[in-house]
């Protein structure tokens, strides 16, 4: 499509200078989005992105990448990832490092990018705990169906859970491993203060499920001073 034949689309309530992006979103609701590689991954998740309008008020916390599956998504100056995604057997995972970015509709290009690349087909179902509700009207201004789901379940393509729900982490494991798409979100640094266990990274509920992906929930709040949009996936050092 040439430059000059760019038109204005309304698209979720906002307008897109670039009728590319519309198709994009039109094609992301009817084909699988599942990527062979990482970068090719990250470009599905960032498509559409020009900015991170991330709440104010809500300190995320950094993220601890670890194997070669996972890789970030959204990294500070600081080279602090706060969204990152990942494989596990069969199915997908993005990790966000506050669950309140989950419900921020400023962030909707994003999340409709990261549910369609978390569905195995554009038929899958997808599924949000009642922690997530306001999810579902965002999606549902983009065009996309969602239902409160109380607990995963095989019917599902795709389940959008806060990181704190300790009655459904072997549940979740393995809804992963056997195909599914999760979208999880959630800070540990105000978990951890509060007095639970200080081995976060063993104990906190969000890391029993996406620990198994290499993605871990940390007791360090992330810098939200400046967020880079990447074009390409950012390079941080990674435990292998």
């Amino acid at each position: 499509m040439e430059g000059s034949k760019r038109t204005q689309v309304k698209l979720c309530g906002l307008l897109f200078k670039d009728k590319i992006l519309l198709e994009y979103f039109q094609k992301n609701k009817e084909t699988n989005k599942t990527m062979a590689t990482p970068s090719a991954a990250f470009e599905a998740l960032m498509t559409g992105v020009t900015s991170w309008d991330i709440p104010e008020d809500a300190v995320p916390c950094e993220l601890l990448l670890i194997g070669e599956a996972s890789f970030p998504v959204m990294v500070n100056d600081m080279g602090q990832v706060v969204i990152a995604a990942s494989s596990y057997g069969r199915g997908h995972i993005v990790v966000v490092g506050h669950e309140d970015y989950l419900v921020e509709s400023q962030l909707f290009v994003f999340l409709v990018n990261a549910v369609g690349w978390l569905r195995s087909s554009s038929q899958s179902p997808i599924g949000i705990h009642s922690s997530l509700a306001p999810l579902v009207k965002i999606l549902e201004s983009c065009g996309i169906d969602s239902t409160i789901e109380p607990e995963v379940n095989d019917s599902l393509g795709v389940y959008c859970i806060d990181a704190y729900n300790e009655g459904m982490t072997d549940k979740l494991v393995q809804f992963v491993k056997r195909g599914g798409g999760l979208l999880i979100g959630g800070q540990a640094w105000d978990w951890a203060n509060q007095g639970e266990d200080e081995r976060v990274l063993f104990t906190f509920p969000g890391n029993l499920v996406t620990s198994v992906a290499g993605v871990y929930f940390t007791d360090n709040k992330a810098d939200t001073s400046f967020f880079k949009v990447s074009k390409k996936m950012p390079k941080i050092p990674v435990l292998v």
